[in-house]
Protein backbone atom coordinates (compact mmCIF):
# COMPACT_ATOMS: atom_id res chain seq x y z
CA UNK A 1 0.00 0.00 0.00
CA UNK A 2 1.19 3.35 -0.85
CA UNK A 3 1.82 6.00 1.85
CA UNK A 4 -0.48 9.32 1.49
CA UNK A 5 3.27 11.31 1.73
CA UNK A 6 4.40 12.43 -2.22
CA UNK A 7 7.88 11.21 -0.86
CA UNK A 8 7.31 7.84 0.44
CA UNK A 9 4.55 6.90 -2.32
CA UNK A 10 7.13 8.26 -4.99
CA UNK A 11 9.86 5.75 -3.46
CA UNK A 12 7.31 2.87 -2.98
CA UNK A 13 7.06 3.46 -6.55
CA UNK A 14 10.89 3.26 -7.63
CA UNK A 15 11.50 0.35 -4.76
CA UNK A 16 8.50 -1.57 -6.60
CA UNK A 17 10.23 -0.89 -10.48
CA UNK A 18 13.63 -1.76 -9.49
CA UNK A 19 12.71 -4.90 -7.27
CA UNK A 20 13.92 -8.29 -7.73
CA UNK A 21 10.86 -9.80 -7.89
CA UNK A 22 10.05 -7.11 -11.21
CA UNK A 23 11.93 -8.71 -13.94
CA UNK A 24 10.80 -7.32 -16.76
CA UNK A 25 11.19 -3.67 -15.28
CA UNK A 26 15.01 -5.06 -15.14
CA UNK A 27 14.97 -7.01 -18.75
CA UNK A 28 14.19 -3.53 -20.78
CA UNK A 29 16.58 -1.80 -18.78
CA UNK A 30 19.75 -4.04 -18.60
CA UNK A 31 19.19 -7.06 -20.96
CA UNK A 32 20.80 -9.97 -20.02
CA UNK A 33 22.17 -8.79 -16.63
CA UNK A 34 20.93 -11.88 -14.69
CA UNK A 35 22.71 -14.06 -17.28
CA UNK A 36 25.63 -12.09 -17.18
CA UNK A 37 25.59 -12.03 -12.96
CA UNK A 38 25.24 -16.00 -13.12
CA UNK A 39 28.23 -16.24 -16.10
CA UNK A 40 30.62 -14.29 -14.12
CA UNK A 41 30.05 -15.67 -10.89
CA UNK A 42 30.87 -19.23 -12.03
CA UNK A 43 34.08 -18.16 -13.27
CA UNK A 44 37.07 -19.28 -11.95
CA UNK A 45 38.79 -16.51 -9.63
CA UNK A 46 41.73 -16.31 -12.43
CA UNK A 47 39.32 -16.52 -15.22
CA UNK A 48 37.02 -13.49 -13.64
CA UNK A 49 40.72 -11.29 -13.10
CA UNK A 50 41.15 -11.74 -16.73
CA UNK A 51 37.68 -9.92 -17.89
CA UNK A 52 39.30 -6.89 -16.14
CA UNK A 53 40.63 -3.96 -17.50
CA UNK A 54 43.67 -2.74 -15.67
CA UNK A 55 41.08 -0.02 -14.49
CA UNK A 56 38.87 -1.85 -13.11
CA UNK A 57 40.57 -4.34 -11.49
CA UNK A 58 42.41 -1.47 -9.22
CA UNK A 59 39.31 0.55 -9.13
CA UNK A 60 37.46 -2.90 -7.45
CA UNK A 61 40.51 -3.35 -5.54
CA UNK A 62 40.56 0.29 -4.08
CA UNK A 63 37.15 0.01 -3.05
CA UNK A 64 37.84 -3.72 -1.35
CA UNK A 65 40.88 -2.10 0.61
CA UNK A 66 38.45 1.14 1.53
CA UNK A 67 35.59 -0.87 2.84
CA UNK A 68 37.97 -3.63 4.49
CA UNK A 69 40.43 -2.16 6.44
CA UNK A 70 43.12 -1.45 3.75
CA UNK A 71 43.33 -5.32 3.15
CA UNK A 72 44.53 -6.25 5.87
CA UNK A 73 43.19 -9.48 8.14
CA UNK A 74 45.23 -7.91 11.11
CA UNK A 75 43.68 -4.66 11.13
CA UNK A 76 40.27 -5.88 10.56
CA UNK A 77 40.86 -8.36 13.61
CA UNK A 78 41.98 -5.01 15.99
CA UNK A 79 39.18 -3.74 15.49
CA UNK A 80 36.62 -6.23 16.23
CA UNK A 81 38.40 -6.43 19.38
CA UNK A 82 38.32 -2.92 20.07
CA UNK A 83 34.87 -2.94 19.30
CA UNK A 84 33.49 -6.47 20.58
CA UNK A 85 36.60 -7.28 23.23
CA UNK A 86 39.39 -10.07 23.25
CA UNK A 87 36.35 -12.74 22.34
CA UNK A 88 35.13 -11.00 19.43
CA UNK A 89 34.42 -14.08 17.45
CA UNK A 90 31.90 -15.17 19.88
CA UNK A 91 29.72 -12.20 19.00
CA UNK A 92 30.21 -12.07 15.22
CA UNK A 93 31.65 -13.68 12.19
CA UNK A 94 34.81 -12.18 10.51
CA UNK A 95 33.14 -12.85 6.99
CA UNK A 96 30.47 -10.47 8.26
CA UNK A 97 33.55 -7.91 8.38
CA UNK A 98 36.14 -8.37 6.20
CA UNK A 99 34.77 -9.22 2.40
CA UNK A 100 36.08 -11.04 -0.27
CA UNK A 101 37.62 -9.17 -3.36
CA UNK A 102 36.13 -11.38 -5.43
CA UNK A 103 32.55 -9.66 -4.70
CA UNK A 104 34.06 -6.28 -6.02
CA UNK A 105 35.12 -7.75 -9.24
CA UNK A 106 32.23 -8.87 -10.17
CA UNK A 107 30.33 -5.62 -9.27
CA UNK A 108 32.55 -3.79 -11.25
CA UNK A 109 31.94 -5.83 -14.44
CA UNK A 110 28.15 -5.89 -13.75
CA UNK A 111 28.75 -1.71 -13.62
CA UNK A 112 30.17 -1.86 -16.82
CA UNK A 113 27.64 -3.94 -18.10
CA UNK A 114 25.03 -1.54 -17.67
CA UNK A 115 26.89 1.22 -19.11
CA UNK A 116 27.64 -0.36 -21.68
CA UNK A 117 24.10 -1.11 -22.25
CA UNK A 118 23.33 2.50 -21.47
CA UNK A 119 25.72 3.66 -24.02
CA UNK A 120 24.27 1.76 -26.34
CA UNK A 121 20.97 3.28 -26.27
CA UNK A 122 22.20 6.43 -26.35
CA UNK A 123 23.98 5.81 -29.48
CA UNK A 124 20.17 4.25 -30.80
CA UNK A 125 18.63 7.16 -29.73
CA UNK A 126 21.26 9.65 -31.21
CA UNK A 127 20.73 7.73 -34.31
CA UNK A 128 17.21 7.49 -34.90
CA UNK A 129 16.89 11.51 -34.41
CA UNK A 130 19.75 12.22 -37.06
CA UNK A 131 17.52 9.95 -39.01
CA UNK A 132 13.96 11.71 -38.40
Amino acid sequence: MLSTSNSKGQQQDDDDELGVSNRTAHDIKYPHIEEFSELIQDLSMKDLEALLTPFQKKFATSLWEAENYGGSVEKCKKRLEDLYGPKWFQFVSFKDHFLGLRSYYESVLIADHKRQWDTHRKIATLNQESNV
